[in-house]
């Protein structure tokens, strides 16, 4: 039995936590989680918390669901790990399968996380435009203030954001299109909180650049639907249609990174159902999978391609055509069994799902949307059981990044039972499919008192680290 102290003293003394400042760490204490059922984590001390942000954003049917935990010890218990380089397994079959029925598209490649879906994404579509366009095709678009991982290519394709900066020397440059982001358009010509008046100037203004550039752009990465590292920033209605429109019309591959938007985040299986339909001409020549495709419980992530993607790396073994990518873990029997329980809990539960997550839905975004009452918040946005809630001095005038105004709210709504990661001012909500009505009242209601209260002080000059 592990001693509090002690792991809390390891914890700072040897493990370098992701996207965080140390220093900061050691003086706030976060929890440490040790066990999790249904919507709630438990921490060391046992605190409970409600997962508002459902574990970085993966977290499906709440934790610890019996089916997909019961998968998992299964094929612990048959086997561990085996090579897919050349070789093969049931599970990684059979999620094939599955997938490729889910998203309507035939070929899976198999990898662990969402930026290495993306790393496939971006060798399989240049590897793509050389061999079956031309060489000059080779170039990428994406959209301002787009997130698509932390590996090098992903970075690429990203916008240049704080995520990126440092490693821009390090990054080759991709096309980037017009930002999506209502609340700081400068076309946005509304005077009242929550609303957007514009004539789609940022749809207008990738579709130039992407007739533009027809000549050398291989593939445009779109995220699926909503922007979520960005800042929770939803795209205008129409705009993922009407780009791949665009680009069926010029050639040129479309890429939609459904890491963070799939598997029922958005209100549908995945984010850019709400626009494109099954058929071959609707559908993306490339979709990209992670995060909820375990359910959240295992590293499994997909890309997904259209069959004549995968014809041109078809050929003789001495030809050396064939991809040349792969990870040790690609296809691990554990890893697949977790994916295939939990697209398999989808299609025991479509219906129950489709007819009792709406109400969910339309139920959060109204109640998130009494938020606009407060001073301090100037946009609630999103889509599904993604929002960001962006906090404000004033107007659209921003605090001063030393006040840590996400962060004061943050750290009260986890003295509250709440655990959420804000993005700057941005407060972020992702919820699992599993949250209740309830929980949602309770998850607002300390939030607008958490806003108030953290921020009021800082309004009046007073400031603290804490």
């Amino acid at each position: 039995m592990w001693d509090r102290k002690k792991l809390r003293e390891w914890d700072l003394k040897h493990f370098w936590h992701p996207y965080t400042q140390m220093r900061w760490y050691a003086k706030v204490k976060p929890p440490v989680f040790v066990r999790a059922k249904g919507n709630y984590l438990y921490d060391i001390d046992g605190k409970r918390y409600l997962d508002a942000v459902s574990s970085i954003w993966c977290n499906i049917w709440g934790h610890s669901n019996p089916k997909i935990v019961k998968g998992i010890i299964d094929e612990i218990n048959k086997i561990q790990h085996t090579t897919t380089l050349g070789a093969s397994n049931p599970n990684a079959i059979l999620l094939s399968k599955k997938l490729s029925k889910l998203v309507g598209l035939p070929r899976i490649f198999l990898s662990e996380d969402g930026a290495e879906a993306i790393e496939v994404a971006i060798k399989m579509s240049f590897c793509y435009s050389k061999r079956a366009k031309n060489m000059k095709k080779v170039r990428f678009a994406s959209v301002k203030y787009a997130y698509h991982g932390d590996t090098i290519g992903a970075m690429s394709v990203s916008g240049r954001t704080l995520f990126t900066q440092e490693y821009s020397e390090l990054c080759f440059q991709a096309i980037q299109l017009p930002a999506v982001y209502c609340f700081r358009c400068k076309f946005n010509r509304s005077k009242e909180k929550g609303e957007t008046k514009c004539s789609y100037e940022c749809l207008e203004g990738a579709i130039r650049i992407i007739r533009k550039n027809r000549d050398i752009l291989g593939a445009v990465f779109l995220e699926g639907g909503i922007q979520g590292a960005g800042g929770m920033i939803p795209y205008p209605p129409g705009y993922i249609k009407a780009i791949r429109d665009e680009t069926k019309n010029l050639g040129i591959l479309l890429v939609i990174d459904e890491v963070a938007t799939g598997f029922g985040k958005t209100g549908k299986m995945f984010g850019h159902n709400w626009e494109l339909g099954r058929s071959h001409k609707d559908k993306p020549d490339i979709v990209c999978l992670g995060k909820g495709l375990s359910g959240g419980y295992l590293p499994v992530a997909a890309t997904l391609a259209q069959e004549e993607i995968y014809k041109v790396f078809l050929g003789e073994l001495w030809e050396f055509k064939h991809f040349f990518h792969g990870h040790t873990f690609t296809g691990n029997p554990i890893l697949a069994a977790s994916a295939i329980e939990n697209i398999e809990l989808f299609e025991k539960n479509r219906f129950l799902f489709q007819r009792k997550l709406q109400p969910i839905i339309e139920h959060l975004g109204n109640k998130l949307k009494t938020l606009f009452d407060i001073d301090f918040v100037g946009d609630v946005r999103g889509r599904g059981l993604m929002w960001g809630i962006e906090i404000v001095r004033q107007g659209k005038e921003s605090f001063p990044p030393q006040v840590l105004a996400g962060w004061r709210i943050a750290l009260s709504m986890w003295k509250k039972g709440i655990f959420i990661r804000p993005l700057g001012d941005v407060l972020v909500v992702n919820l699992p499919l599993t949250i209740k009505k309830n929980e949602i009242d309770f998850l607002v209601e300390a939030m607008r008192e958490s806003i108030v209260n953290s921020l009021r002080p800082v309004s009046r000059g007073t400031f603290s680290y804490k």
